[in-house]
């Protein structure tokens, strides 16, 4: 019975600890590329994109004018996030993101960070 135990249990118990150390991997790279929009380091944040079909851009208000650009962001806060997966674009974590620009203004922003061959990446844009 023991050993039954363990080789039911051993696998879920690693799956459940990799799942968590990925989901901890995603909540840094999320918070890491925030930070560099925040700094308006427009070549590190693209450097963390993953680039070609998987990535899409946020809309925020004003974007379709001719000379929009983002507003200085003060600060920003996850709200709330969520585990996805696809079959043709593997899997990932999303996150729902307040941010809070320098005239106090804020914008609710969805991001998502794939997991493309255990690297994770950006995969949703904020056009600055």
């Amino acid at each position: 019975m023991t050993a039954l135990l363990l080789f039911c249990g051993l696998p879920l118990g690693f799956a459940r600890y990799s799942n968590r150390n990925e989901s901890r991997e995603a909540d840094k790279e999320v918070d890491r590329y925030l930070t560099l929009v925040q700094g308006r380091d427009r070549a590190g944040a693209d450097a963390m994109l993953c680039g070609g079909d998987d990535t899409s851009a946020v809309q925020l208000p004003g974007m379709n004018q001719p000379n929009w650009h983002l507003p200085l962001v003060e600060s920003f806060t996850i709200v709330n996030t969520w585990d996805w997966s696809s079959v043709t674009d593997g899997h990932g974590r999303g996150y729902q993101v307040r941010l809070v620009f320098a005239d106090r203004s804020t914008a609710k922003v969805e991001l998502a960070v794939e997991v493309i061959a255990d690297d994770p990446c950006i995969a949703t844009e904020i056009p600055f």
